[in-house]
């Protein structure tokens, strides 16, 4: 397959074979308050490399590429903040959980449940609930994160940043990944002129209607308007979450 390099979690963690995309590039800078309290950030080592959705107090939903061969016990998960840089509420990890259904190289089922050692509470923190509503192509779902800004460059934005995708057609879609790479029954994708999601936003939630609705999958480059971005349907994973959520 040919994919981006997730470039955060080589540079920081030193993943030679990774082979996945992680995918906020052309939004505005904006506030935990504006854009919601469940958005976390997961950190290996202490170091930022991908994001994820606070779906209880003890619950982060991320993408499986995320957790994907790395250690529980080095991951935390940071809440309550707009800046990378902030103290916020910082939690261990017990344990995750991945699909059996999950492929590194096609990136199907690219959904991941962090269990916490510990609720995740605190000043302007709060949960999501997952999708329960049924979008159309033209809906347009918000992505946030601390991602990089700008293809190819290789540090976060300290500052959170959010911006508006429009959903296409999933045909539309695979056209445009023909002799590339191959969209799975998991996934949907949106694009926005000069918006999208990119290294480092991975595992951070598409929000529809203030519900978890998709995951910050992968894409080839960022805002590229020839690849749109592509994101797992949490309705499509819903029953993985929920059953993870109850282990």
């Amino acid at each position: 397959m040919w994919r981006l390099l997730l470039l955060l979690q080589l540079l920081c963690i030193g993943l030679v074979n990774a082979q996945i995309q992680p995918r906020i590039v052309g939004g505005t800078t904006t506030t935990l308050s504006a854009v919601g309290g469940f958005m976390v950030n997961l950190r290996y080592d202490g170091k930022f490399y991908c994001g994820g959705s606070l779906v209880s107090s003890r619950h982060v939903v991320t993408a499986a590429h995320c957790l994907n061969g790395y250690k529980a016990g080095r991951i935390t998960v940071q809440g309550g903040v707009s800046q990378l840089s902030q103290t916020g509420v910082v939690r261990r990890v017990a344990k995750y959980f991945i699909p059996n259904s999950f492929s590194s190289s096609s990136l199907n089922w690219d959904v991941g449940v962090v269990r916490l050692q510990s609720s995740l509470t605190g000043s302007g923190i709060t949960t999501i609930p997952l999708c329960s509503v049924q979008w159309n192509v033209g809906d347009y779902m918000r992505v946030s994160g601390w991602g990089v800004t700008r293809y190819g460059n290789s540090s976060p934005s300290n500052q959170l940043r959010t911006a508006r995708i429009q959903l296409i057609r999933k045909k539309t879609c695979q056209a445009a990944y023909a002799n590339k790479d191959s969209l799975t029954a998991s996934t949907f994708c949106a694009r926005s002129g000069g918006k999208d999601s990119c290294s480092g936003d991975s595992g951070g939630g598409a929000i529809f209607n203030n519900q978890l609705c998709g995951i910050v999958s992968w894409g080839l480059g960022c805002a590229n308007a020839q690849y749109p971005g592509v994101y797992t349907s949490v309705n499509r994973v819903r029953s993985f979450i929920v059953g993870a959520m109850k282990k």
